[in-house]
């Protein structure tokens, strides 16, 4: 085959499904990036077409002439075998757990079989894309924490991101033991929704994240006092974690790290006793991380 190689980069988060097409250095094509609604808590159907639309509409841009797709990096969310493309979710993507999404990926029309396909976790992939050509570069011991509908969490070691067997991050922290739940009650979506709730004393029905940052750039107490436990908490639970493995750049990607300059004021001062750390930082693009990382897990690099 001669042309130029691009490849597929797709990045399957709770809320939305997003993918575009990337060329060998991570040059997005113009007009390829898509975003569909991931009905991640839908039935089987609503959540395999959202895919397939998602991925039909950007390999539009890949079928153009003189362009041959190389591969397709693929960033979701765990619990998920990623040697053999299995989701084992039970909670958001649950009506897809056991689906082989290699084989479903495959099907679709535009892709050829013998097109290699990657999957990732998308913490892993943020701190791949991070490491690449963001805000990790320089900092071989980094670790890379995506806050969102869920939490998900990576590092790497002199520059390689470590995973388990089956492709997942070595250390998981999302079922972290903290008070009478896990950490993700209490610092993703549902959590910072209760934690703004119990200081408000009030319910948030009709509330989302997403207002509670807007709230706080406009200096309403309340969601600035939400986004300060936020990183309490997390400092709480990481520090540990970081001093042990020597971590010197640690990075927060995912929607809620949009509002990163409201829980960074506690999360620096709850690590401060890691000495190793030498950065904390949001993600330098959080829109595009995760698909960088995407292309470099498909192209092999820096992952094992």
């Amino acid at each position: 085959m001669t042309g130029r190689e691009v490849f597929l980069t797709i990045d399957a988060g709770g809320t939305f499904i997003k993918s575009a097409v990337l060329s060998t250095d991570g040059v997005v094509l113009d007009g390829s990036a898509v975003s569909s609604k991931a009905f991640s808590d839908g039935t089987k159907e609503e959540i395999l077409k959202s895919f397939q639309k998602t991925i039909l509409q950007s390999l539009k841009f890949s079928g153009i002439p003189g362009v041959n797709l190389g591969g397709i990096g693929v960033a979701f969310p765990g619990p998920f075998d990623y040697q053999q493309g299995i989701p084992l979710m039970g909670h958001k993507f649950s009506n897809i757990y056991g689906v082989d999404m290699r084989m479903f990926f495959g099907e679709i029309s535009g892709i050829s079989p013998d097109i290699p396909i990657r999957f990732i976790h998308d913490a892993q992939a943020v701190l791949l894309g991070e490491l690449w050509k963001g805000n990790a570069q320089g900092f071989p011991d980094a670790a890379a924490i995506t806050l969102g509908t869920g939490l998900g969490f990576a590092f790497s070691k002199n520059g390689i991101v470590q995973s388990t067997p089956t492709g997942g991050p070595l250390v998981s922290i999302f079922k972290l033991p903290y008070k009478d739940g896990i950490l993700e009650d209490y610092v993703a979506r549902r959590g910072l929704l209760k934690i703004y709730s119990e200081i408000c004393n009030d319910s948030v029905e009709g509330i989302d994240v997403s207002d509670l940052g807007k709230w706080a750039n406009d200096g309403e107490e309340n969601s600035i006092n939400t986004f300060h436990e936020v990183g309490r908490i997390l400092a709480e639970s990481l520090h540990n974690i970081l001093l042990e493995r020597g971590i010197q750049c640690l990075l927060l990607g995912g929607q809620i790290s949009r509002s990163f300059d409201h829980l960074e004021e506690t999360l620096k001062q709850g690590l401060e006793g890691v000495k190793s750390l030498r950065k904390i930082s949001v993600v330098s693009s959080i829109d595009n991380a995760s698909l960088l990382g995407a292309l470099r897990a498909v192209q092999n690099s820096n992952f094992k």
